[in-house]
């Protein structure tokens, strides 16, 4: 089989099936050598990431748009036409190829001569408007870009957009309960700090990560802002931990390192296949004092007794705004109305864990997300419902700061 075609296998079962690109590329690329595997994964994740601009070059040439298999095969090819250093003939005559394979070629003539069209014309004109061409180029909706002016102003939204179609270096945490960093760095060179963080740890441009180090435990894989969440938490040892929304349980697993596995972590989520993530991870890295509970978050209050907890981290579930740029499968199905159910259910673990913290305790807030109807407004809200509680720190982590995922944190402690 084909890269090209294996390459819209995939595309087919991310964007009309729904399923995530990560797990499929990672089941359907798993006996290829790695050259093919690079092709694949480059037409994949860059039609992906451009699926709003190699969209925006051929849906004017047809007067209808074809059904959702082929109209993926064109975006891919356009992808590869206008954006990749792929020969003109070999990227039409495959998509031609493959178009017969759908209703007994009927869409071929249709696939050769937008093809062609673009092949002659190149990119399109962009609209005049700064900000249309703006989510075009970038392929954001435009009902994002309008909320992100809104919130953030003009200069925020404009990096925001252009920091989502940029590659950032992979961001590694040192296992501190076998290595230290400095001792990590030593062992493997392919790694080096991060120019602000000095804990984060980033592969070097084009190195590969060590497959045997990460099976030992001695590194886990964990975007550069997202590192930061558990420094606000502070835990101490023999701490009383509960990580109310933990799967797949990457800060659960720093938490214990940072309490050098002294103490106990409750460590929850609602879907068991989730919760197994979290074993498999404590597991690995060698972490014997965090405990798993498959629950419902909104009924915590239920579930514990109350003022159990020294600390609570609520890394709740978000609209994932902030993680964009790594994953951009989700940009094909987001809508502006999906933030409002979850909100409510942000407010209602949110209420429900407030009554399972110690007095003077602490409770981190945190999302991946850059809205502030779930990040500020949702703490302001939630401080008016709570009059026992204070606001020690909010923050916000934009993707260009530290060349990473977009986050949001705030820390409360109750009176």
């Amino acid at each position: 089989m084909s890269e090209r075609k294996k390459a819209w296998e995939c595309l087919i079962q991310i964007i009309k099936d729904g399923r995530y690109s990560n797990l499929v590329l990672r089941h359907e690329l798993d006996n290829m050598n790695m050259g093919n595997k690079a092709l694949i994964t480059q037409i994949v994740y860059g039609t992906l990431q451009n699926y709003r601009l190699v969209r925006y070059q051929w849906e004017a040439d047809v007067k209808h748009l074809p059904i959702e298999e082929i109209a993926i095969l064109l975006d891919m090819s356009v992808y590869q036409l206008l954006y990749m250093k792929q020969a003109d003939y070999a990227v039409l005559d495959e998509a031609v190829q493959l178009s017969k394979q759908i209703k007994g070629a009927k869409f071929s003539p249709l696939v050769n001569a937008v093809l062609r069209k673009v092949q002659k014309r190149r990119e399109r004109p962009l609209p005049e408007d700064a900000w249309k061409r703006l989510g075009i180029v970038t392929s954001h909706p435009d009902w994002l870009i309008s909320m992100w002016k809104a919130q953030y102003g003009e200069a925020a939204c404009r990096a925001i957009c252009e920091h989502d179609q940029k590659t950032s270096p992979q961001a590694v945490r040192v296992n501190r309960l076998k290595i230290t960093e400095d001792a990590f760095l030593k062992q493997f060179p392919n790694f080096e700090k991060h120019p602000k963080l000095t804990q984060v740890l980033l592969a070097k441009k084009g190195a590969m990560l060590d497959r045997e180090a990460f099976e030992a435990g001695l590194y886990s894989i964990q975007n550069a802002s997202s590192q930061l969440i558990v420094p606000l938490l502070d835990p101490q040892p023999r701490d009383h931990i509960l990580d109310i929304c933990a799967a797949p349980g990457t800060k659960t697993c720093q938490i214990a390192e940072w309490m050098r596995d002294q103490g106990s972590i409750t460590a929850c989520d609602l879907h068991e296949h989730r919760v197994k993530l979290i074993e498999e991870g404590i597991q690995r890295l060698g972490i014997t004092c965090v405990k798993t509970k498959c629950c419902d978050s909104t009924h915590a209050d239920t579930l514990f007794e109350k003022a159990e907890f020294d600390r609570i981290l609520v890394d709740a579930p978000c609209t994932g705004y902030g993680t964009l740029q790594g994953k951009s499968d989700i940009r094909l199905r987001m809508k502006s109305e999906d933030m409002d159910e979850i909100i409510t259910i942000q407010k209602n673990i949110l209420d429900a864990c407030s009554k399972l913290l110690k007095e003077r305790g602490t409770l981190v807030y945190s999302t991946c997300t850059l809205n502030k109807k779930e990040n500020e407004k949702q703490i302001e809200s939630f401080l008016k419902r709570h009059e026992h509680y204070e606001l020690i720190e909010m923050r916000t982590i934009f993707p260009d700061e530290y060349d990473s995922d977009g986050f949001f944190m705030a820390k409360l402690t109750k009176h």
